[in-house]
């Protein structure tokens, strides 16, 4: 039987290469789709009216008058889930600060070279901003951002259901005016969006399909290129029976013909069941989830670098262990084939929440700034299942693939150890480029090869 894989090392390494390409046809779509305008096209004009809706909700008239138009908007956490303000916002942080908009037009003169002086009254007390943003050269129109934060000056939390309405009071030199007017904008409890401003029936199941191919072939494709090189370890390491080179090939292929298809199946359901929680997560809670992001992105990723490299040190453990001889009990097989299927979706959710780090803000902001798909962790997560759909039916095509060709079966049956040994490298390898923030070195050198950026 030796003799008969060395004469068949052509056949598997062609079988091994149509497969990676079979798996990794999730490719054509940035070839075939142009991912920035099919998000920018699927439901831009709803995107649009919501966020309108959205902003004349939050925002207050101070002044109307023919000569001079004063507004101030309080821009709320669900605020920035709606309308696009990513440019503006910087770093004032929403969840952490009461953020304003205060916009002055002004039709006769010009404005004054300061920018408004603005307090926040809350019941008794009055607060002031920490950051003022603005021009302090405009002439007619002026849009300034305040920040004001969320905590008294004794590091208390501000809580605004305590009371029934909060007080904007914004003052500056108006129409020539020699004194300081002051005027007033309130906003009345409950601060919440109402729940008519928070429907997501704009966004239909044809446009969540849309955005999961958009999503797909505009910004998540380089780190998942690298998902396809753990996908061909696990399946080329789980699938094998660790024994002598001697053993009965014969009597073990039937079992990882199966073996094949569950630890595909396994490593799908892993990063398909992560990635529609992660869009669950987006879409309701929004903007706080790119902050989310931001602040955590890199312990989850080395975190999941950990978990993935002590994977790769089990698969070589694995390997090393002679257990060809108990196969026919069927006892044995069957707990060999679960820890081989947990090991799968173990490596799999492992590697994929790791690469969260790596497109986990680029979902955030796609969505925000495009679609407006927030507010719904229905529709977060329907379009992430999408998504991974796209990514997942390649993978199992490949999978299938593998599991018809008999010179493959041969060659994981008879080759377990230096195969299991050649896949802990592999994965080792992967968990160190979770820890060390390392995912486009490997898609930065292929890509040129490409034509994808």
């Amino acid at each position: 039987m030796t003799t008969e894989v060395r004469n068949n090392y052509a056949r598997v390494g062609l079988v091994l290469f149509v497969s990676l390409l079979i798996a990794s046809a999730w490719l054509v779509f940035p070839y075939l789709i142009q991912g920035k305008q099919l998000l920018s096209t699927v439901g831009d004009n709803a995107r649009m009216t919501k966020a309108g809706h959205v902003s004349m909700y939050l925002t207050r008239y101070l002044v109307n008058h023919p000569e001079l138009e004063l507004t101030a908007t309080f821009a709320t956490d669900e605020f920035f889930q709606y309308v696009d303000q990513a440019s503006t916002i910087g770093n004032l942080r929403p969840d952490r600060n009461f953020i304003f908009f205060v916009s002055e037009n002004i039709h006769d003169g010009k404005l004054a070279f300061e920018l408004p002086k603005v307090r926040l009254h809350i019941g008794d007390e009055v607060y002031e901003p920490d950051q003022s943003i603005g021009p302090n050269i405009a002439e007619h129109h002026r849009i300034t951002v305040y920040s004001i934060p969320k905590r008294a000056a004794d590091g208390t939390a501000i809580d605004l259901s305590q009371h029934d309405g909060i007080r904007l009071f914004v003052s500056n030199f108006y129409l020539e005016s020699e004194e300081e007017l002051t005027f007033i904008g309130r906003w009345d409890a409950p601060f919440d969006l109402p729940d008519e401003l928070k429907s997501r029936a704009d966004i239909t199941p044809v446009a969540v399909l849309a955005l999961g191919a958009g999503l797909l072939s505009a910004v998540l494709t380089p780190c998942l290129l690298q998902l396809v090189v753990i996908f061909g370890s696990i399946i080329s390491s789980f699938s094998t029976v660790p024994g002598d080179a001697g053993l009965n090939t014969n009597q073990v292929t039937p079992h990882v013909r199966r073996k094949i298809m569950q630890i595909a199946l396994a490593f799908v359901a892993g990063f398909t069941l992560l990635y529609t929680l992660a869009g669950a997560l987006i879409g309701r809670v929004g903007h706080t989830a790119q902050l989310l992001f931001a602040e955590h992105s890199r312990n989850v990723a080395i975190a999941s670098g950990i978990v993935v490299i002590l994977m790769g040190i089990w698969i070589g453990v694995r390997g090393g262990r002679n257990i060809a001889c108990r196969i026919p009990d069927r006892s044995a097989m069957k707990a060999s084939n679960r820890r081989d299927v947990a090991g799968s979706l173990l490596v799999s959710m492992g590697y994929a929440l790791g690469c969260t780090a790596c497109f986990g803000g680029a979902i955030v902001a796609t969505l925000i700034i495009y679609v407006g798909a927030i507010g719904s962790a229905m529709v977060g997560a329907g379009i992430m299942l999408t998504f991974s759909i796209g990514v997942a039916i390649p993978f199992l095509l490949a999978a299938w693939y593998m599991s018809r060709m008999n010179s493959i079966l041969v060659f994981l049956a008879s080759k377990a150890r230096a195969i299991s040994l050649v896949s802990m490298v592999l994965v080792i390898v992967f968990g160190l480029i979770l820890i060390t923030d390392n995912f486009h070195v490997v898609s930065d050198a292929i890509y040129p090869f490409l034509g994808l950026n």
